[in-house]
């Protein structure tokens, strides 16, 4: 709280933050944070992509607006492209802009939208309203599924590590379990009680360095090989040579991106067969020499392979 309190000065508009955060898995005590910003008279932001509103709805913890990637979580599909804006009224800001305060979501939509025009096209309103009818069961599935592949490759003999919320061993697993709740499970059916789920995104770091993150990516068979995320199908990506590529080693180092990592977003199939094809593809690792992984964050040989978004 400390370090956030040290950035706030007089030119701070709001405070912002992604929970959790893609692909490092950061989270934060958004009540205490939220608290900080009023005091400052400026509002919270947080990017809830990754939860999406069946896990984290951030205004019932004091945020002021919530922005999604409809395109990921909400729009499982893939096929639809699109963004929310989801904002209270009588927002609290030092910018001068009664109307602004008043009613941001209508405000963006009358002013800068109409004038800008990033607004969907029908096409994609029909596909992303289709695939979020279904949201709430497709987050529990999916969270349910992730937490079967992270305890299968914490204990695999080629991962240095794992970044997934909901294993016990994660130091902000306390945290992000006050948070992230399955919606509405106290009523239903099924579990009668508030039950955690911790969403489809976590990461894994694979011994031996950048090469051989490579070869097991490059091995993967089943599971998806793209920039994506929040499909109703398992996909992976290696964010120091795609999603980070631009941010430099520098950039990479401050963001925690080794380039041993993989993203890996698991979809609605059966955990099983994505347990088998990590596994395989994990197992090209086998008999070869493995050098520990480099202190220095380069994608080494695979930068003829950029991905791009």
């Amino acid at each position: 709280m400390d370090e956030w309190a040290s950035k706030i000065d007089e030119n701070t508009r709001f405070l912002y933050g992604e929970m959790p955060s893609n692909p490092g898995q950061a989270f934060f005590d958004l009540e205490k944070v939220a608290e900080l910003a009023h005091r400052h008279g400026i509002p919270m932001i947080v990017d809830a992509t990754v939860a999406s509103p069946a896990l984290l709805r951030p205004l019932a913890h004091g945020a002021d607006i919530v922005v999604q990637s409809v395109t990921k979580s909400l729009t499982t599909s893939g096929f639809g492209i699109g963004g929310a804006v989801i904002a209270r009224k009588n927002l609290p800001s030092t910018i001068d802009n009664d109307g602004m305060k008043a009613d941001f979501g209508m405000y963006i939509k009358a002013l800068p939208n109409r004038d800008n025009g990033p607004n969907l096209s029908p096409m994609n309103c029909i596909l992303s309203l289709n695939d979020i009818r279904t949201l709430r069961s497709k987050m529990d599935l999916m969270s349910r599924n992730t937490m079967a592949v992270a305890k299968f490759l914490e204990q695999h003999k080629h991962i240095e590590g794992v970044d997934y919320l909901g294993l016990e061993s994660h130091p902000l697993h306390e945290l992000a379990s006050k948070y992230l709740v399955l919606v509405d499970s106290e009523f239903d059916d099924i579990y009668n009680k508030k039950v955690n789920r911790y969403g489809h995104l976590m990461s894994l770091r694979v011994n031996g360095g950048a090469q051989a993150t490579r070869d097991v990516f490059d091995a993967f068979q089943r599971i998806f090989r793209a920039t994506d995320l929040g499909r109703i199908k398992t996909v992976a990506t290696i964010p120091a040579i795609s999603t980070h590529s631009q941010q430099g080693e520098e950039g990479r180092i401050e963001a925690g991106i080794p380039s041993n990592l993989i993203r890996l977003c698991v979809g609605a199939e059966h955990p099983d067969d994505v347990i088998k094809d990590l596994n395989q593809a994990l197992s090209v690792l086998d008999g070869k020499k493995i050098k520990s992984t480099s202190p220095e964050f380069s994608a080494g040989g695979a930068s003829s392979a950029i991905l791009t978004r």
